[in-house]
């Protein structure tokens, strides 16, 4: 897939998608990242015992109600960007199965408490005619399976089709998205929420989504993305 040498049939798991000499690129030490964006901490940050970015610890520090724990597989750079792309725009529906068994790979390798139920990022309901499919939610159906958690494509919906986030920075990304996202049902407190995207660019969707989860009931959210863009 990185490098497009045919495979040898007959193989499972990560081999399925990523040939022995590319696999080093997926099956490599985790960055140490921050516990609620999942932002690689630099060595200074890691050295001063830090567990959350700059951007987030004061947050922590305050105690505002955000999402605790994050888990992402890797940094939003080539090559995986490409393959983010071909999911997100070539229409390449068998990219969701690698990308969403890595993940899941990455989420039981994080030794986290597992969530109960898997929630995937909505789009607007114009996009999502417009694309015919919703990224998130074919990644979210592949780490249940690999987790064995139930999905539910049907619990948060996007309610306003806004302006496109990626030139927009983070605080506006923010304002941008206050009160965009809706959960259609009560969420019972004992329920553990996984929030599932493709890439974490600012958290700012991440955290409009968790907001509206919270807002419905849910207690303990945590949030996961196959890649997170370096700041």
């Amino acid at each position: 897939m990185a490098c497009q040498v045919p495979l040898p049939d007959g193989v499972g798991g990560t081999q399925y998608y990523v040939c022995n000499q590319c696999a080093p690129i997926i099956h490599r030490d985790a960055d140490l990242r921050c516990k609620r964006c999942a932002l690689t901490l630099g060595p200074r940050l890691q050295a001063f015992g830090w567990t959350h970015c700059r951007h987030c610890k004061p947050m922590i520090e305050d105690g505002a109600r955000a999402p605790v724990e994050c888990v992402v597989c890797t940094d939003y750079v080539p090559p995986f960007d490409q393959w983010i792309a071909l999911l997100k725009y070539g229409n390449h529906h068998g990219m969701a199965r690698f990308l969403g068994h890595w993940l899941g790979i990455t989420v039981l390798e994080s030794g986290m408490d597992l969530p109960d139920v898997l929630v995937p990022v909505p789009m607007s309901p114009d996009k999502l005619r417009r694309r015919g499919y919703n990224q998130a939610a074919l990644i979210a159906r592949h780490v249940g399976l690999h987790i064995q958690r139930p999905v539910k494509t049907d619990w948060l919906l996007k309610t306003e089709g806004l302006g496109a986030q990626a030139t927009l920075g983070r605080e506006d990304r923010l304002l941008n998205l206050q009160g965009a996202f809706r959960a259609k049902i009560g969420i019972p407190e004992y329920l553990r929420v996984g929030l599932v995207d493709d890439v974490i660019t600012t958290g700012a969707t991440i955290q409009s989504c968790a907001a509206a989860l919270r807002k419905a009931g849910a207690i303990s959210i945590v949030t996961m993305a196959v890649c997170r863009t370096p700041e």
